[in-house]
């Protein structure tokens, strides 16, 4: 079952770096915020790819090597949510938003995640890696770690706070939906067996974050300034 599951999530974020892509292409902010959309969506069509892939690759050292990239991409693109949230929240009018000094907590708060994330934690998953054979895919997890998941639970928490500006300022509900859906689903044991959920989960935030982003845009088209 875990297998069909991880191919269809697989799928929905090509179909939508696709639609990322063409729009980022349209409007040429390939060197603006909306970019890491596109990074931070490429790197989960990874990490879901290769655990649906797990059965077909097999055991040895290049599912384990490729199982290590999925930890780094971790590390490096989570994090990045940070900034999206921040050219969600410039973009919705609230007036500290636009204060330097916010970009620059962004920044920081983004590449200490990164740092924290990697010393913390990456560097000890990738030298536990276990595999296991879960709901019917072949795959690497990290053994032994220990902790709350530090940076996911920052990361949540920013743009949990962001989604709340926007509804309370704009009427837009659908990023703090996601965001909260997030939480709900991994704090409540959804009724069926599988390693799933929570890249379901991921991808109907990413999903509200791109929508977000889509409504920002269109907006403004709507109200040029």
């Amino acid at each position: 079952m875990d297998f069909w599951m991880y191919s269809m999530i697989t799928l929905a974020y090509i179909v939508l770096l696709i639609l990322m892509i063409k729009m980022i292409s349209q409007t040429n902010h390939w060197h603006q915020y909306p970019i890491f959309m596109v990074i931070v969506a490429l790197g989960l069509a990874y990490d879901n790819g290769i655990i649906a892939a797990g059965n077909r690759i097999g055991e040895g050292a290049l599912l384990m090597m490729l199982s290590s990239l999925r930890f780094w991409i971790h590390a490096f693109v989570t994090p990045c949510l940070i900034l999206v949230g921040y050219y969600i929240l410039r973009r919705s009018s609230v007036a500290f938003a636009s204060r330097s000094y916010i970009r620059i907590c962004a920044w920081i708060v983004t590449i200490l995640l990164i740092l924290y994330q990697i010393f913390i934690h990456t560097l000890h998953e990738i030298r536990n890696l276990q595999l296991v054979q879960d709901y019917g895919v072949l795959r690497y997890i990290a053994g032994g770690t220990t902790g709350p998941p530090v940076m996911v639970i920052v990361v949540g928490v920013v743009l949990l706070v962001v989604g709340i500006m926007i509804m309370i300022r704009h009427k837009w509900i659908w990023m703090f939906v996601g965001t909260a859906i997030l939480f709900i689903g991994q704090a409540v044991p959804l009724p069926f067996e599988s390693s799933a959920p929570t890249n379901i989960l991921e991808l109907i935030l990413i999903i509200s974050l791109w929508a977000t982003i889509r409504y920002q845009d269109l907006k403004e088209e709507n109200n040029p300034t």
